[in-house]
């Protein structure tokens, strides 16, 4: 039987344990973001063109708008759009999960509290974000990928599989919330954590259709570290 001298040293143990807890998540996220998943492939020599696309803290996925495999106005309207008349042609659209608090809540930086952030940590339902956008151009912060029309089918059963649709195949957008003229919000499935982060699941994305990404990645640059290689 344990005396309370015992479980007063285990609790204390315990509390000295937890300024650690940051060091081994960097540590964890460092050492599985340079490992590999899917360490075999290669780029088709023709395909379709996705790019991964990053503000520095948060990816997203551009594809085309229309292909033989999806056409994303069903299931995204662009009438949903702040001035759809300007972007409803546009022929890419971007599309990222995350945090609820963090995405509705916080446009800039000068919006983020440490409550706002312990909320989106603690479990924080999750959303859609959409975008209509141009033609993208590669960059430090743009990485074009070739995938097959049969990678690219996996690519949009997984996003699928992120969010509720309605019997017109419609998501549930988020009325009201819009950064620019061009995006919507819209309900996801899944709860935003530090585990299963907004560039996990994109990394998840990644592996879905087999493309080289990383093990674990909750940060942004294990995801470019490994289309590189």
């Amino acid at each position: 039987m344990r005396t309370p001298t015992t479980i007063f040293r285990l609790v204390l143990r315990s509390l000295l344990l937890i300024p650690a807890l940051p060091l081994c998540y960097l540590l964890a996220a460092l050492a599985l973001g340079l490992l590999p998943s899917n360490r075999e492939w290669s780029q088709p020599e023709a395909g379709i063109p996705i790019y991964l696309d990053s503000n520095g803290v948060h990816t997203s996925l551009v594809m085309p708008v229309k292909t033989a495999q999806a056409d994303w106005t069903t299931a995204f309207s662009p009438r949903q759009l702040s001035k759809p008349e300007r972007y409803a042609h546009s022929p890419y659209i971007s599309i990222s999960w995350g945090s609820k608090v963090f995405f509705l809540t916080i446009q800039s930086w000068k919006d983020l509290s440490a409550g706002k952030a312990l909320s989106a940590l603690a479990f924080d339902q999750s959303v859609l974000h959409v975008e209509y956008l141009p033609q993208p151009k590669e960059g430090k912060d743009t990485k074009r990928v070739l995938v097959s029309p049969e990678q690219y089918e996996k690519l949009v059963a997984f996003i699928r599989r992120s969010a509720p649709f309605d019997g017109q195949g419609q998501a549930l957008q988020e009325k009201g919330y819009h950064y620019y003229d061009n995006d919507a919000f819209y309900t996801a499935h899944g709860r935003y954590n530090p585990i299963v982060t907004c560039n996990q699941w994109t990394r998840d994305a990644l592996a879905e259709m087999g493309v080289r990404t990383a093990l674990w990645s909750p940060f942004v640059q294990p995801l470019f570290w490994q289309l590189k290689k």
